[in-house]
């Protein structure tokens, strides 16, 4: 455990640095070149760099409430898919190049929301040994659902704010793709979101003993 701890803090450390110098590298490169080389101004990348700060800051805040303990395995998995997703995908843009990387990690996020949904539970009533599998299995990935849904909903308005194609909805040339083809990306998206969770579930029921017996 104690090896888990010190993995999360110099993770931890790196993730802040990776998000602090990507707003130093868009910020210079707005003075220096004005316009971004992506359909996205530099502002918008600005601004997710910030939400990451916040976003690794956010355990912190959720275990100084009492909401949320996150354990060290969890908080671990966390620093990882907002490195993965946030510097990654979108202030490296491996979204643009590596076509299947938005699918892996929306399937990543089911499997993550999934476990910190059960833990959360588990948090809550201290009783998971008493309440049947299956309970807890059904509410996690509807909450795994319902947050892959809101994220959808974030692009959505993100496009249509900033000027963005976080769902996919132009070409790469800028043409608007119509029909089932400008929705594509989106439920793509919500089944991965949904086929991570499950798998999530199938890795809760096969390390079930070890799950419920954990100690808050």
């Amino acid at each position: 455990m104690n090896r888990i701890r010190r993995f999360r803090n110099h993770l931890e450390f790196i993730v802040l640095g990776c998000f602090l110098s990507s707003i130093f590298f868009y910020a210079g490169s707005f003075v220096t070149y004005g316009k971004s080389f992506t359909t996205e101004p530099y502002y918008f990348f600005i601004v997710q760099a910030i939400s990451g700060i916040l976003g690794v800051l956010l355990p912190y805040l959720l275990r100084t409430k009492g909401c949320f303990p996150f354990s060290p395995t969890l908080h671990c998995c966390y620093l990882l898919f907002l490195f993965f997703s946030l510097f990654l995908g979108e202030l490296c843009h491996f979204y643009l190049f590596i076509p299947v990387w938005d699918l892996f990690l929306h399937f990543a996020s089911g499997f993550l929301l999934f476990y910190a949904s059960f833990e959360w539970f588990q948090f809550l009533s201290h009783s998971a040994k008493k309440a049947p599998v299956v309970s807890y299995f059904l509410l996690s990935i509807l909450i795994a659902l319902a947050f892959g849904s809101l994220w959808e909903i974030y692009e959505f308005i993100s496009d249509g704010i900033f000027g963005t194609n976080m769902q996919r909805f132009l070409s790469p040339n800028g043409v608007p793709f119509f029909g089932r083809e400008a929705l594509f990306d989106t439920m793509e998206d919500l089944i991965f979101d949904g086929l991570g969770a499950i798998c999530g579930g199938i890795f809760l029921i096969i390390d079930s003993k070890k799950v419920f017996s954990k100690k808050y």
